[in-house]
């Protein structure tokens, strides 16, 4: 009896520590009152966050169920005020980060500009309860195929974006630029978001051109990895960008999910 007991005990400890991994950081979506933070995982566990107004105190929690997939909107936000959260499951913490609750304008991290964060395709709707992060630009037309919102992304003085389009049509969701370029600009020297997002749809020119490793999931995200300058990049099928960093792990690139592809959706359309 003692044996099997401590075979239990030893089983549950096993599958207390499986390994369970980000797959790209999360997005925030921010709307008055409110936020949504959207990750997926590698293997399927609960979805938590812990969140509040100083990183030192995390005091406030939202959850959902298990899955890889996760969306969890966290509600009662004060507008204007940085919260500061915690994403991971139920008992592993896997990563941080920190956001400006939506005042009817979203602040950038960097630069004194401001953006109001709009959904990015007709019909969306920003959290609660929902975000989305499909937006169309035109690919390697130089004019757009559908109408440019009227709402300017952030723009930072002497943002170099000279020869990339503008981030509105660049970027897939604008709310959750200033986010990415404050955790992930540092990793190329991005001078602003604006020369971020430029910096990304640059790399995604390369991609094409080089033929670079890239990976289609099955929801329509492309993910490219440049294995010479260790850069990688995820985007929506229309090519508008979702992200763009350079992962600390060697073997991110092989956990992606989705099957090799050589042209990616956006170059046919």
């Amino acid at each position: 009896m003692q044996r099997l007991l401590f075979l239990f005990l030893l089983l549950c400890g096993a599958c207390d520590s499986r390994a369970v991994n980000l797959i790209e950081p999360p997005e925030v979506a921010t709307a008055v009152g409110g936020a949504t933070l959207r990750w997926k995982l590698d293997s399927p566990a609960g979805g938590r966050v812990h969140f509040g107004l100083s990183a030192g105190s995390l005091d406030q929690t939202a959850s959902d169920a298990v899955g890889t997939e996760h969306a969890v909107t966290l509600r009662g936000l004060q507008s204007g005020k940085r919260y500061f959260y915690s994403v991971g499951t139920a008992k592993h913490e896997l990563t941080t980060g920190s956001f400006i609750a939506d005042n009817g304008a979203a602040e950038a991290k960097a630069g004194s500009s401001t953006t109001k964060t709009v959904p990015s395709a007709p019909g969306a709707e920003l959290p609660p309860p929902r975000r989305t992060i499909l937006q169309k630009i035109t690919g390697f037309i130089s004019e757009p195929s559908t109408p440019a919102r009227a709402t300017a992304p952030p723009v930072t003085p002497n943002a170099v974006v000279r020869d990339a389009p503008a981030t509105r049509r660049t970027w897939g969701n604008i709310g959750s630029l200033p986010d990415h370029f404050a955790r992930h600009g540092g990793d190329f020297a991005a001078k602003s978001a604006d020369d971020y997002a430029a910096q990304a749809w640059r790399f995604r020119e390369r991609a094409v051109s080089e033929r670079l490793p890239m990976k289609l999931d099955t929801d329509g995200t492309v993910r490219v990895f440049d294995p010479k300058t260790r850069a990688f990049a995820s985007f929506n099928r229309d090519g508008t960008t979702k992200t763009y960093f350079r992962p600390d792990n060697p073997a991110y690139w092989q956990r992606q999910p989705g099957r090799p592809i050589q042209t990616p959706p956006w170059v046919s359309q």
